[in-house]
């Protein structure tokens, strides 16, 4: 693997899967591509009945959409709109995906790097570093309709607003009082405590875990796939430069 590392803590059945593209973790194609693989790998593998997700770099989680592969792109509305719909479908992938996710936020958890943790599971951030952030209001990109949707589902309506209307960044503890992150940890316990969470989740029957997330998010995934893409171009609009 390129940009991922997988190990698996065969004792407690949890893979760990650390984020390694650049520092931030940005959603470049190639990066989307390879992780969605692994996904598929994990999913096929019976040793693994958990995953925890986590950022390589001390500073960065997720830092979201490849800003830069999109401005040089800029001019192909076409490819921009393919690459919406790519990062709709790993967010529809980990919505739905059959298995446990835990994300252990180990730093900075923006934009879209904030909706990829909403769609895990649970949330669990060290304490000393990094932030939740959802800037699209300071850069003029209103959220999609799914953005909104998994968000109103993880979140409280108020922390939901905070993040949403001022642009703030949040400390772990603030994000728990929104409720986005379930548990705030030390930074030298996170990724243990991650394990040992994930893997209680683990030992539950996957099937029966599997089918309370689709009855769940049956309908967040509906709106990634059919109500976002007939909102891409307005949404996009909002931060280009006004003729």
């Amino acid at each position: 693997m390129k940009y991922l590392k997988l190990e698996v803590q065969s004792k407690e059945r949890v893979g760990v899967l650390t984020l390694g593209y650049q520092r931030e973790n940005r959603f470049h194609p190639d990066f989307v591509a390879e992780l969605m693989q692994v996904l598929d790998e994990v999913e096929q593998d019976s040793k693994v009945g958990a995953l925890v997700v986590t950022g390589g770099d001390p500073k960065f989680f997720c830092n979201g959409l490849d800003l830069e592969w999109m401005m040089a792109h800029v001019t192909d509305l076409k490819a921009v709109l393919g690459y919406l719909r790519l990062v709709n479908g790993m967010f529809k992938r980990f919505t739905l995906y059959p298995k446990p996710v835990v994300a252990a936020l180990n730093g900075h958890t923006f934009a879209a790097g904030a909706f990829l943790a909403a769609h895990m599971d649970f949330r669990l951030m060290q304490r000393e570093r990094g932030w939740v952030c959802m800037p699209e209001v300071d850069i003029n990109i209103p959220l999609l309709p799914g953005m909104i949707a998994i968000c109103q589902a993880v979140m409280t309506a108020p922390g939901f607003r905070k993040l949403y209307y001022t642009g703030k960044r949040a400390t772990a503890e603030e994000a728990y009082s929104y409720g986005f992150v379930d548990e705030v940890v030390d930074s030298d316990q996170l990724m243990a405590r991650a394990i040992a969470f994930a893997a209680e989740l683990g030992a539950k029957r996957t099937d029966t875990f599997a089918e309370m997330k689709r009855r769940t998010r049956a309908d967040i995934a509906r709106i990634l796939d059919e109500v976002d893409p007939d909102t891409f171009a307005a949404t996009l609009a909002f931060a280009l430069p006004k003729a």
